[in-house]
């Protein structure tokens, strides 16, 4: 699962204006383990910041009050600066319940009359559960790995994969099942968008049809449209630039090979301890219509040519040791390294970001029967 699930928080935005009813639309319920001096602020986290719109007054725990809203958008009730739900609001919901601890940023809560929050609460369940479910097999693999057992280490290893896989397939469910709707965008944030383009694409007509105007909409559309050129199959992108002997090489000239483009810089330890199982796939599918394009984000020769050949890579490699202005590195939109993009002989992204056991199979699916 990709990070956008823990940045959407600082994405939400409120609007009001038009009303439910005469008042407005009705938001109550119950904080029981609200302190007395405590409070409920109705907020909104605006482009500028964090901004608050109203205030509850309690009474034993319960509250109740009514809000304006003139577009669907995403809101928080913060209850004493303790505890924080988010809600997904249209304004055509009749009464909505929020029933919380109050007093406990990791205490429960309850949402009822809200068709689009239900749908994000279905999709945050589904989260929980998948990084609990991750942190068992991650225990596994640490404890197989200081017991020396290779085979439980992969093991914990394939089902973990096999989690994700599960995972990202109910929550694609559930994001068609609530689209269009802002519950919709909200699960966009949690899936890999590279390797889920299409179907984020799908989503994103749905909803632009449904709420154009709309600044999450907006954002998601400006998105897609972002990885469009990279996306999976899509013709990659030419890159044309010199090895550590001048000679200019471009990716077209490939064309006819896998090829896996190979982001990566003398200074980036990740990269640097990567390399071993890069050089081990190549040994392996050299001979089987497979090459690597190594491209380096260096700033000087020597150290690019000084780790080449530290770390014994064999294949090809170009760099304008620009850095991060890398013409390359800007084309594809690479902003962390390492990063790899897999291309087929006809030129076509086909994979993205393979490491590890991950490029191995790839590589093996593909090859094998090449």
């Amino acid at each position: 699962m990709k990070r956008g699930y823990w940045v959407l928080i600082g994405l939400l935005i409120f609007s009001c204006g038009s009303k439910n009813s005469d008042d407005g639309l009705k938001i109550s319920g119950n904080a029981e383990n609200l302190p007395n001096t405590g409070f409920i602020h109705f907020e909104k986290v605006a482009e500028n910041g964090l901004v608050k719109v109203d205030t509850f007054e309690v009474d034993g725990g319960n509250f109740s009050g009514y809000v304006n809203i003139d577009e669907a958008g995403f809101y928080r009730i913060n209850f004493n600066d303790r505890q924080y739900v988010t809600l997904i609001l249209t304004g055509e919901e009749n009464d909505v319940t929020v029933n919380a601890h109050g007093d406990d940023p990791r205490g429960f809560s309850e949402v009822s009359g809200s068709y689009d929050t239900e749908y994000k609460n279905q999709m945050d369940a589904l989260m929980d559960q998948y990084q609990e479910q991750r942190g068992v097999y991650q225990q596994q693999q640490i404890a197989a790995r200081n017991a020396g057992d290779i085979q439980a280490y992969q093991e914990a290893g394939r089902n973990m994969m096999q989690l994700g896989m599960r995972t990202e397939s109910e929550l694609k469910e559930l994001i068609w099942q609530s689209t269009p709707s802002l519950a919709a965008y909200y699960g966009t944030q949690m899936i890999d968008q590279d390797k889920n383009y299409t179907f984020l694409d799908s989503v994103a007509n749905e909803l632009v049809v449904e709420m154009p105007n709309n600044v999450h909409v907006k954002n998601l559309v400006a998105a897609v449209d972002s990885k469009k050129t990279l996306a999976i199959g899509a013709v990659a992108p030419e890159i044309s630039l010199p090895n550590p002997e001048g000679e200019v090489i471009s990716l077209s000239s490939l064309k006819g090979k896998y090829v896996l483009i190979d982001f990566w810089a003398a200074w980036c330890r990740p990269c640097r301890a990567e390399n071993p199982n890069v050089v081990r796939v190549y040994e392996e599918y050299a001979g089987e219509n497979f090459e690597i394009l190594g491209v380096s984000l260096d700033k000087t020769k020597a150290a690019w040519t000084t780790a080449i050949a530290q770390d014994q890579l064999p294949w090809l490699h170009v760099s304008d040791l620009k850095f991060w202005r890398s013409e390359a590195a800007q084309t594809y939109q690479v902003s962390a390294i390492p990063a790899t993009y897999l291309i087929d002989p006809e030129g076509k992204i086909i994979a993205k970001n393979l490491r590890g056991a991950n490029l191995e199979a790839k590589l093996r699916e593909i090859l094998v029967s090449f």
